[in-house]
């Protein structure tokens, strides 16, 4: 479990919270509840009730759909101090998708409740939230416009870099196989398993089965125009 200070450090550390004083990250936290998810456990479902905020602190959690077919469409992967459910602070509804752990993960989930009570009493944080909120969504606009203006081997290099930045080193675990990527990425598995062949063939990464080891940071960056 996160104590004090750990969960108001976390809440600090996110795009949407960032801007909040330390009496309002506190007053947040002390709402805050710590949960624990184990490899593959389902944090949310398709469909349920949306009126909370989660706040990932530890491992990654994947958001998914089900297609038409059947077949999981993996949406996103959210790490560290990244956020998952921020609209439904601003309007309550059901989940449009479902959440996963990717691997042992430790997250704060937070109560629309806590969050509209403090922007009752403080205006002010309310221009700050709509200001994170815009942000988020000009992220989601840039993640569409790559899926439109950028080749899969290019969308792979931007994954691979971004897991990179996450993980702070060069040897990154991508706890997701190559037709859970494809879907990600809006392509197909053997796409993405010729892109990877590639870039190893380049001598820009070493791949050995989810791990990737990236070797020529600065050429894996000038290909994806990171």
């Amino acid at each position: 479990m996160l104590d004090d200070d750990e969960a108001v450090a976390l809440l600090r550390a996110t795009t949407l919270l960032k801007e909040l004083d330390e009496e309002d990250l506190r007053r947040l936290a002390a709402r805050a509840v710590t949960r624990r998810y184990r490899r593959g456990q389902v944090v949310f479902t398709e469909g349920e009730p949306a009126d909370t905020l989660l706040v990932v602190a530890q491992g990654r959690l994947k958001v998914l759909t089900k297609a038409d077919d059947g077949r999981d469409h993996v949406l996103n992967i959210h790490g560290p101090r990244e956020t998952i459910g921020e609209l439904n602070i601003v309007e309550p509804g059901t989940r449009s998708a479902s959440v996963e752990a990717l691997e042992p993960s430790t997250a704060l989930v937070l109560d629309r409740t806590a969050v509209w009570e403090l922007v009752k009493e403080r205006p002010a944080v309310a221009e700050q939230l709509i200001r994170a909120l815009v942000a988020h969504v000009r992220r989601l606009t840039g993640a569409n416009a790559d899926l439109v203006f950028l080749d899969l081997p290019r969308r792979v290099a931007k994954l691979l870099l971004m897991r990179t930045r996450e993980a702070g080193r060069p040897v990154i675990e991508l706890g997701l196989t190559q037709t859970e990527i494809a879907s990600l990425l809006g392509g197909s598995r053997q796409s993405v398993n010729q892109a990877l062949r590639e870039f190893e063939r380049r001598t820009w990464i070493l791949s050995e089965g989810q791990t990737i080891t990236i070797l020529q940071l600065e050429r894996l960056r000038r290909f994806a125009g990171d």
